[in-house]
């Protein structure tokens, strides 16, 4: 309707204008009306015709005009602008360096979430939620500061506690930006990331990091001049950026952190060369775009590979460890102001090394921002709005203090959960243990867990009262290591001539290989000193100890180690010609026959020289992490009866490896009965070679 009533009103002012046209004409002519008559009327003809061809060529300009204003509006419209999770222009891990205009604001609350298994590390469930809230402001057209804080709860089943809490990481940065030319723009940020203590509340400032980055953007729309009948929706972003991490200032003196905490407290060993390639599609009412970032890590802090690690080096690994990701999501404006966003992050790092964060297979990133516009035209309504206020009654809180049980010192970052109630945790401070609880009604049951990583788990019921009670928790420590303490003597070779007056004596074993795996599943190797002797800290638990010398039969030990337990062993190594047992391809070998009772599934004394040789060979390599113990049979006897005897079998062979140092869970017994004989059972003998033990390597 207002187009139609535009039209008309312009349509009547053109054909005035050919009438006063046509009147000039006419006043203006050198013939006179009376000699010549029929000359003016073709020139007022004439006149009329020019005047009504120029007006249609303007009603079709602005026809024309009009059309591709149409045609321009609902394509050119993109959404409001939108920060990243760091607070910065952009989306994700991507930063643009186009300026919102000045005196824009926008406030953001950002999610992210990941899990997996067997991803951080061999068979563990992983979930992880974060939050961020972030804000950005541009106080002018090439100027503008960001600030974000994030909570984040990381869960994993080799955590300890498996809820792994960072509450308090907070960002800050300044951005410099220009337009160089039309849709080019340039630009810079400088931004600091201080996380929170670790195990605790409060920032670590010492453990800052620093990044400088610069920024490039491009808006191809604009740099081919915007034009009418040809939009081209697409904006790309170039960033290069340095990041000087010191997380590592996070770890306490004297503390050693596993890769599971490493991921959640997001602590890296190394410097980081980052590069970031984004793409966004701005189109009405929605925004998708695609983006591209690698990690290079650089100039590693202390020696990260130093000593006993589950895992192999960056330099080892190479570019297969570098934390490379795609990022693919969608930013929409359902409503004026309000962006929303849903993408994932696909992790595209094949392998992990020691001393980086594991990247994710997949992160998906979700949230909401509002734009704040002050130069906006808004219209403010007032009302007189009655409310009637209820006043609370007085409620209570617990000035709680959390202690060791043995030394009464008090417990930094310990974490109170409240049961059965949908409430966040608390962690105590680091000056003297303390937390102020949440208020609750008096009269009330509160349950309380207490936990903490190096303690034992205590819950509390409290009974709440008016006002502020003050009450202290203890907490019991929990050992964590046992210490391994050994020699290693060689066994006189019998068969080399001695004096008749001296006894062959067994002799130290200077420089001998011992091989100790603990509870925490990592290998330690080391050489024993000139004596024999070795001396180890390994994680409580299963505890497997094992000693090579060339030219003697390899010997190991199994433990069942309580923490804070102190083991002695000592190995006396007999010499050894030939090997019964050979290692292959795909399966252990031995020379020697396995023999049981009959019909029953216990060893036979003869069998032990065997198995010491078997045993030997799988603690020579501790590269294989698992061997299938396959027992077999003949056929004579019912197929129930064959299969539990063949399973008992193999049980039974586990055991005896085990009580000979290989770690049980590098073992698996699997019976087979007469399912998978080698030889038809036709004959005595054919049946005593279908009666066998089998040993296959499975990883």
């Amino acid at each position: 309707m207002t187009y139609g009533v535009d039209f008309m009103i312009g349509y009547s002012n053109r054909m005035l204008a050919v009438v006063l046209a046509a009147a000039l004409m006419a006043a203006a002519s050198n013939v006179s009306a009376e000699e010549t008559p029929e000359g003016q009327d073709v020139a007022e003809e004439d006149a009329v015709e020019a005047a009504d061809d120029e007006a249609a060529a303007e009603v079709a300009d602005d026809e024309a005009a009009d059309d591709a204003a149409d045609w321009e509006t609902p394509l050119r419209n993109p959404i409001t602008p939108t920060i990243n999770r760091e607070g910065a222009m952009g989306f994700h891990g991507i930063a643009s360096a186009i300026s919102p205009g000045p005196l824009n604001f926008q406030v953001a609350l950002l999610g992210d979430a990941t899990g997996g298994n067997s991803y951080i590390r061999l068979n563990d469930q992983h979930r992880m939620l974060a939050g961020n809230v972030v804000v950005n402001a541009s106080f002018l057209d090439y100027f503008a500061a960001h600030v974000g804080i994030q909570a984040r709860n990381s869960l994993n089943t080799y955590g300890r506690p498996q809820a792994m809490l960072a509450q308090g990481d907070t960002n800050f940065g300044v951005t410099g930006r220009y337009p160089v030319s039309d849709g080019v723009w340039l630009g810079g940020d400088l931004s600091v990331f201080v996380p929170s203590a670790f195990g605790g509340v409060g920032v670590s400032v010492p453990s800052a990091t620093v990044r400088p980055r610069l920024m490039a953007s491009f808006d191809i729309d604009q740099m081919m001049g915007a034009q009418a009948d040809l939009y081209v929706p697409l904006i790309a972003h170039l960033n290069l950026g340095y990041r000087i991490d010191n997380s590592e200032g996070l770890i306490p003196e004297g503390t050693r952190i596993d890769r599971v905490e490493r991921f959640a407290y997001g602590i890296s060993a190394y410097d980081m060369f980052e590069m970031g390639l984004g793409l966004e599609f701005p189109l009405p009412y929605t925004t998708p775009f695609l983006g591209w970032t690698l990690g290079v890590p650089l100039n590693p802090s202390g020696e990260p590979c130093a000593g006993d690690r589950a895992l192999d080096c960056v330099e080892d690994v190479g570019a297969a460890a570098f934390p490379h990701k795609l990022t693919v999501g969608l930013k929409g404006e359902p409503v004026a102001n309000l962006g929303l966003h849903l993408g994932i992050d696909i992790g595209l790092t094949p392998e992990q090394a020691e001393g980086l964060p594991a990247t994710m297979p997949y992160q998906v990133h979700f949230g909401m921002s509002w734009n704040i516009d002050p130069l906006a035209t808004r219209q403010i309504v007032e009302r007189e709005v009655e409310t009637e206020v209820e006043i609370e009654p007085v409620r209570g809180i617990v000035l709680g203090r959390v202690l060791d049980e043995d030394t009464g010192e008090p417990i930094e970052g310990a974490r109170i959960t409240y049961l059965e109630r949908q409430l966040s945790a608390q962690l105590t401070n680091g000056d003297g243990g303390l937390f102020q609880s949440y208020p609750f009604a008096p009269g009330e049951e509160v349950q309380l867990e207490i936990s903490h990583p190096y303690y034992e788990v205590a819950t509390a019921t409290w009974t709440v009262e008016e006002g502020s009670e003050e009450m202290e928790f203890y907490l019991e420590p929990i050992p964590r290591k046992v210490w391994v303490r050994g020699q290693v003597m060689l066994a006189a070779d019998e068969s080399e001539e001695t004096d008749e007056d001296a006894l062959a004596q067994p002799q130290p074993a200077s420089g001998a290989r011992v091989l100790l795996r603990g509870g925490d599943r990592n290998v330690l190797e080391l050489d024993a000193d000139s004596e024999g002797r070795f001396e180890a800290e390994l994680g409580a638990g299963t505890v497997t100890v094992a000693a090579i010398v060339d030219g003697y039969l390899t010997t190991g030990r199994f433990f069942e180690a309580e923490a804070d337990e102190e083991l002695d062993v000592e190995f006396e190594m007999p010499v050894v010609e030939n090997m019964q047992a050979q290692l292959g391809d795909t399966q252990i070998t031995v020379s020697g026959r396995i023999h049981f009772e009959t019909g029953g599934a216990t060893l036979l004394e003869r069998t032990d020289e065997t198995l010491d040789h078997l045993a030997a060979v799988i603690l020579e390599n501790p590269d294989i992490q698992g061997i299938e113990i396959q027992g077999h049979t003949d056929d004579a006897g019912e197929d129930e009866e064959l299969q539990e005897l063949s399973q008992a079998r193999a049980e039974a062979v586990r055991e005896a490896l085990i009580k000979r140092g290989v770690a049980p869970d590098h073992l698996e017994a699997e019976g087979h009965g007469a399912s998978s004989p080698i030889m038809p059972n036709t004959s005595s003998r054919n049946r005593s070679m279908n009666r066998r033990i089998e040993f296959h390597i499975t990883d």
